[in-house]
């Protein structure tokens, strides 16, 4: 079983981009564009995206992200400014050259929220986020070294798969997981270059940057037994949205995106909706 996605093959500073495409003939809504959590294909996300009816999305694949030979081409991306200017730059020529509307849905889950709110930090796409989404993401990390031990080794650039999954979901993974989301599950053991899986940059930016109030919206989803970030930072971190909302997810963990994409995908989907007709 699977999910058809149109590859985006884009040039940028002599560098082939790829992104993954959900296509609507009259899509209804703006185009939402996943930023996408550290060690993951964009591939990863093609059930989740399937859910938002009506909608295009656009799923970034970010060199870095993923495991072995990277479907960007291109030296990993382990400096936390490095990937928050290859994002925009990606989003810049996506709106350019008629990829997506004008107006987006920015989505970012784990890293990728902490990439987007440096993005709405600097003001660096204003003009063009309509509504912010950040899942499974804050500010700053749990700096809990007792929770974060022992899931990455940097010197092998590796996972320890088992430790991952048992601190990230919740619950038995289900049956059908293999054959919806493969490379999450065949590809978690192998190595590769996610060295800021950790955050260390992301949070040493945010130590630095102190988040300013902006004028946008967001609607912001945490599990409560997220392993990698607190209840308490995403709401301190929602405070400098002018207009934001809070969905805890009380039965779930930080990989809930990817270990139950279609519920996941839905919840999402009906969030954007709501926000949409309140305009």
């Amino acid at each position: 079983m699977g999910v058809w996605l149109k590859k985006i093959n884009l040039i940028i500073n002599n560098k082939e981009i790829i992104c993954l495409k959900k296509v609507e003939s009259k899509p209804l809504y703006n185009t939402v564009i996943i930023l996408t959590g550290a060690a993951t294909y964009a591939s990863n996300y093609a059930i989740f995206a399937k859910q938002f009816r009506e909608t295009e999305v656009i799923i970034i694949n970010t060199p870095g992200h993923g495991f072995g030979k990277s479907l960007t081409k291109g030296e990993p991306l382990t400096d936390g400014n490095d990937l928050i200017d290859f994002q925009v730059n990606v989003i810049k020529h996506l709106i350019k050259e008629n990829y997506c509307s004008a107006k987006v849905t920015l989505l970012g889950y784990s890293i990728g929220g902490m990439t987007l709110l440096n993005i709405v930090n600097r003001k660096l796409l204003e003009k063009n986020i309509d509504l912010c989404i950040l899942f499974a993401s804050a500010r700053f990390t749990r700096y809990d070294k007792t929770v974060i031990k022992g899931l990455y080794n940097k010197e092998t650039k590796t996972f320890n798969v088992k430790s991952l999954i048992e601190k990230s979901c919740k619950g038995k993974m289900p049956w059908y997981i293999k054959y919806l989301n493969p490379n999450l599950i065949c590809n978690l053991s192998v190595t590769c270059h996610a060295d800021f899986l950790e955050c260390d940059n992301m949070n040493e930016i945010s130590k630095n940057e102190l988040m300013i109030d902006n004028n946008m919206s967001v609607i912001a989803f945490l599990a409560k037994d997220d392993c990698f970030f607190s209840e308490e930072e995403l709401l301190k971190t929602i405070k400098r949205f002018k207009y934001s909302t809070f969905i805890s997810l009380k039965e779930y963990g930080h990989l809930f995106i990817l270990e139950r994409p279609i519920k996941a995908g839905k919840l999402v989907f009906k969030a954007i909706k709501e926000a949409t007709l309140k305009e």
